[in-house]
This record gives structure tokens, C-alpha cells and sequence, in this order.
């Protein structure tokens, strides 16, 4: 029941961060995608800030903690979200979420080759149904011929910079405080961002409508703030592997909200290959129980 918890908290992450390919397109139609980035960063510092300060301040690392801090925040936070915003511009909410449900599978694979991970041949299936769902999806069906465009170059770099993020905030949550980890790695992604903050905001557009301004300070508070501070505390107890395996939602409900919000219906294609990737998922999840029920069958037969 508590693994069930963990899961249900983490699938709740994946559902609003699913929700920002359809906000980000939206907003990347009054601001450019840098400015979107830095405007988002400083709201959500300044969120952390105000909630998790006695914890930040009595964070304790090392150089190596720190320099794992940096690169962290460098490519999960600033290379993520200019990537992110900037792929919005040239591709579909739809396509870019299906790129990045390609993220477990290079996330189990960084896993193996860095921690050396044992996952049985079920795991790996569901993988491959994952993986197969999703290029039936970005092929329309054709599996074989790849188009790839501006935006999709950069939703793969989103994805890239995302599994690393998992990966290191995996190795630093056994150290350090979720809130510690969510507020350095976003401050430390501002500032890396600040420098660029000269030529852009001088040429920001302050005349938006207000409900705009709302909802992206809104949307920056649920998103990259509490989501991300509930998914750094609870993907430990499962790990990065696991955790990042809840991604394969995201095109799921990202096409879901992209009909309600953006008139864009799924096509069948992208129907069945959303069902490929759910069925992946559970065979990933549950590859354990599975292979226990396995040979409790077979040992049945015997007897």
C-alpha cells in the first residue's frame, strides 16, 4: 500500500508536468522561450525559498555534492527548460511529450552502465513495448522512415538532460534533502541563466494580459515546485529507474489535454501506441511480481 502511495504521488507529478507541454505552448506565443525559462526559474526560487528555508540552510555538502549540484542544475534546469519551451516552437505539444517518453529507457540504460542495475529480460520487454510505442507514434505508423526536425532535436536534447537530472538527484538524495536538492539545482539554473537575461528582457513584451502573467506564475509554483520538491522526496523509495518509468504518461495525458485545451484530437496511430506504452509500463513496474508469479506457475505444473 505505501509502494502504491509512492506511485500515485508520482503519477500526479507526471500529470502537471504532462500539462506544461499544453501551458508552454500557450506561453511561448506572448514571450520567447528563454524569457518563459528565467521568468519561471526566479518565481519558483523564490517559492522554495519561502517554504523549505530551515531546510536549505542547514544543507551540508561537499565539492563533490556541489559539483554534482552544478551539473544537475546546469542540464536539468537550464539546458531542460530553454530546450523545452524552445522544441514548443517548431513541433506539437503532442510530439514533444512522445520524445520524451523515450527518458526511462535511456535512464535504465545510463543506470546499468554507471550503477551496473540488474533488470530481468521482463523489464527489458516492457521497455521495448515502450520504445515501440512510442516510435509507432513519432513515425505515424511507420517505424522504419524518421523525420527529424528543429523541434525534435530539441525535445531529444530535453529528454538527454532530464535522465542525467534523474540520475544525479538519485545519487544526491542520499545525501541531502529533497527541498535542498530542488531549490539549489533551480538557483543554481537561474544563474546560470542570468547572463543571457541581458539581452533578452530588454526586449520582453511587459504588456501581456494579466491572466497570462497568472498562469505562469501559477504553473511554475505546481510544476517546477511542488512537483518536482514531491518527485525529488519520493523517487528514492523507488529509485530512478522505476520512478522515470512513469514518464511513458506523459503523451498519454498530454494528448488528452491537448483535445480539451488545443482542439488537437490523437489520431488512431497514436491511440495504439499510447496503449503499447501503458502496457510497457505496467511489465516495467511489476517485472518482479511477475517473474514471481511465473515460477510459482511453473513450480505448480511440476507438482
Amino acid at each position: 500500500m505505501k509502494q502504491l502511495t509512492v506511485y500515485m504521488i508520482l503519477f500526479s507529478c507526471v500529470f502537471f508536468w504532462a500539462s506544461n507541454f499544453i501551458i508552454g505552448a500557450i506561453l511561448i506565443e506572448h514571450w520567447t522561450p528563454i524569457t518563459v525559462a528565467i521568468f519561471r526559474l526566479i518565481v519558483i526560487v523564490l517559492f522554495l525559498g519561502c517554504i523549505s528555508w530551515k531546510a536549505i540552510t542547514r544543507t551540508t555538502f561537499t565539492r563533490n555534492d556541489l559539483l554534482l549540484l552544478v551539473i544537475a542544475a546546469i542540464l536539468g534546469v537550464s539546458v531542460n527548460h530553454y530546450s523545452f519551451y524552445a522544441s514548443l516552437q517548431h513541433t506539437s505539444p503532442i510530439t514533444a511529450a512522445l520524445i520524451l517518453a523515450c527518458a526511462p529507457i535511456v535512464t535504465s540504460l545510463l543506470n546499468k552502465m554507471i550503477y551496473h542495475e540488474s533488470r530481468n529480460g521482463i523489464f527489458w520487454i516492457g521497455a521495448v513495448i515502450s520504445f515501440v510505442g512510442v516510435g509507432l507514434i513519432i513515425t505515424k505508423g511507420a517505424l522504419i522512415t524518421i523525420s527529424i526536425g528543429k523541434g525534435e532535436v530539441l525535445s531529444l536534447i530535453t529528454m538527454l538532460s532530464f535522465a542525467l537530472f534523474l540520475i544525479i538527484v538519485n545519487h544526491l538524495s542520499l545525501k541531502m534533502s529533497a527541498q535542498s536538492i530542488t531549490f539549489y539545482t533551480n538557483l543554481i539554473g537561474l544563474l546560470a541563466l542570468v547572463p543571457f537575461s541581458f539581452t533578452v528582457l530588454p526586449h520582453t513584451n511587459w504588456q501581456v494580459a494579466y491572466p497570462y502573467w497568472l498562469l505562469l506564475v501559477l504553473s511554475a509554483i505546481v510544476i517546477h515546485g511542488v512537483s518536482n520538491l514531491f518527485w525529488n522526496q519520493k523517487m528514492k523509495e523507488i529509485g530512478s529507474t522505476n520512478a522515470s518509468l512513469l514518464l511513458n504518461f506523459e503523451p498519454a495525458i498530454a494528448m488528452l489535454l491537448s483535445a480539451i485545451f488545443l482542439k488537437q484530437f490523437p489520431t488512431s496511430v497514436q491511440i495504439y501506441g499510447s496503449l503499447l506504452i501503458l502496457v510497457g509500463i505496467l511489465l516495467c513496474i511489476y517485472y518482479k511480481e511477475i517473474k514471481i508469479l511465473l515460477f510459482m506457475k511453473r513450480k505448480n505444473k511440476l507438482i
